[in-house]
């Protein structure tokens, strides 16, 4: 279960989770780049003195934060498009 973490938790250890947490990760379609080293989120929550679910949030949120708002712009649009073209498949298989 996603536990609620407050911004001001998150703004306050987000770029230490981020610095810490596990993962070379690139951005399809940025130059945005992430290198770490690699702990769990449970060896990042002991070291920070926070609870783990807190620390999984906060990577989660931290990460998302590192997306450009184009990259969600063209997630939806890569949606909206593929259901559409299921429609139009659907549409043509029962025309038959």
């Amino acid at each position: 279960m996603v536990k609620y973490v407050s911004p001001e938790l998150c703004d306050k250890y987000k770029h230490q989770v981020l610095e810490i947490s596990p993962a070379i990760q690139y951005y399809e379609g940025t130059l945005a780049r992430r290198e770490s080293s690699s702990l769990s989120d449970q060896k990042i929550a002991d070291k920070l003195g926070r609870d783990v679910d807190d620390v999984t949030e906060i990577r989660c949120i931290a990460e998302i934060d590192l997306l450009p708002a184009e990259a969600w712009i063209q997630a939806a649009n890569w949606k909206h498009e593929a259901v559409l073209q299921s429609f139009k498949r659907q549409r043509l298989s029962r025309k038959g």
